[in-house]
This record gives structure tokens, sequence and C-alpha cells, in this order.
């Protein structure tokens, strides 16, 4: 499984709203609306990155085993060593290969 990491770049908008408070000292005029009792809304939005994976088959694959005879010819020296054990208990002597006689 091969990982592989992956990186975006995302531009995000955010609208903040800010309320600024001046000190003035200057007579009210007709324009200003003194004293109306209103209410001011104001929105802020704000953008964000979603990231969503999903598995995907991106590629299949087929096994497949074969195999194949042949024929060969080794040649080597094989070697052995041949062992008499005399076993005075019994009279008998014993070979490696199993054999048993008997004195």
């Amino acid at each position: 499984m091969v990982e592989k990491p992956v990186s975006k770049t995302a531009e995000l908008r955010d609208e903040c709203v800010e309320l600024e408070r001046r000190p003035v000292d200057r007579a009210a005029t007709g324009t200003d609306a003194a004293f109306q009792d209103r209410t001011i809304e104001a929105e802020e939005y704000a953008q964000e990155a979603v990231v969503a994976k999903e598995a995907r088959v991106v590629e299949e694959i087929a096994l497949k085993k074969v195999s194949d005879t042949h024929t060969e010819t080794v040649s080597d020296t094989v070697r052995h060593t041949e062992v008499d054990v005399e076993d005075d208990r019994t009279g008998t002597a014993r070979r490696d290969d199993g054999s048993i006689s008997r004195k």
C-alpha cells in the first residue's frame, strides 16, 4: 500500500464586522436622525475548507502461478563412514547400516 501525502492550497474569505466608536462634539443636524430608536444588523461570513475522502478502485491485478519442469544432471562425490560397534554384553557387532553379525 502506498501512501502519498497530498496538499492543496485554497483561498478562503472571511468577513468580520467591527464597531468603531469615535468621540465627537458637534451640534446635531436634521440629517443625523438623532434620538431615533432603530436596529442595524450586519452579518458576518466565513469560508472553511472541507476535505472529504472517498475510497476508489484505481487498479486491479491478477496473479497466476506458472510452473515448468526441467531435467538437470548433478555430479558430486558422496562419502560416508562405516563404523563397527562391538557389544561386549551380547557378543554381537553392529554396523551403522543396521546389519548385525554374531561372533
